[in-house]
C-alpha cells in the first residue's frame, strides 16, 4: 500500500491523509453506524489518530457507544459526507471512512463487527472474520 493514503469528504472542503500503515480495515454493522452514514453499514480504515492528518474544518457530534464510552463521529458540515470516528474506547485510534477515499483499491476489509445487527439483506462475506459485537 503506497502511503500517504489520501481522501476526502464529497464537496472536498475537508481533505486528510493517513501517513502509516492502517492497523485494521473492517465493516461495522451496527445501527449507530447505520444511521450515521445513512447505509447499511460502514466500511471503515482504522489509523492510528497521530497518523492522521486533517485540513479543513470537522463538525464532531458526540454520542454512546454500546460500550458506555463516547464516541464521536466528524463529518463535512457543509455536504454531510461522515468521514471520522473517535471512540473514547481506544482513545489512539481513528476510524476512517473507506468510502471517503481516494483510491478504493486500497480499502481491503478483514472483520466484520455486530453482524448481530446486520439488515436481513445485507451480504456477509464468509470470507471474513465476523463477530457479533465489537471483539475490542
Amino acid at each position: 500500500m503506497k502511503l500517504p493514503i489520501k481522501g476526502g469528504c464529497f464537496c472536498e472542503k475537508i481533505r486528510y491523509a493517513i501517513t502509516q500503515p492502517p492497523k485494521r480495515m473492517g465493516i461495522c454493522h451496527c445501527r449507530a453506524c447505520q444511521k450515521a452514514t445513512g447505509s447499511s453499514y460502514f466500511p471503515y480504515v482504522a489509523v492510528l489518530r497521530d497518523a492522521l492528518t486533517i485540513t479543513g474544518h470537522v463538525k464532531w457530534h458526540e454520542s454512546l457507544g454500546y460500550s458506555g464510552n463516547k464516541v464521536n463521529r466528524g463529518f463535512c458540515d457543509n455536504c454531510g459526507t461522515t468521514l471520522f470516528g473517535k471512540p473514547d474506547a481506544l482513545p489512539h485510534i481513528m476510524t476512517v471512512s473507506a468510502s471517503s477515499l481516494d483510491d478504493i483499491s486500497n480499502y481491503h476489509p478483514e472483520i466484520q463487527v455486530w453482524v448481530e445487527e446486520a439488515q436481513h439483506w445485507c451480504y456477509i462475506d464468509p470470507h471474513l472474520k465476523k463477530f457479533d459485537k465489537n471483539p475490542f
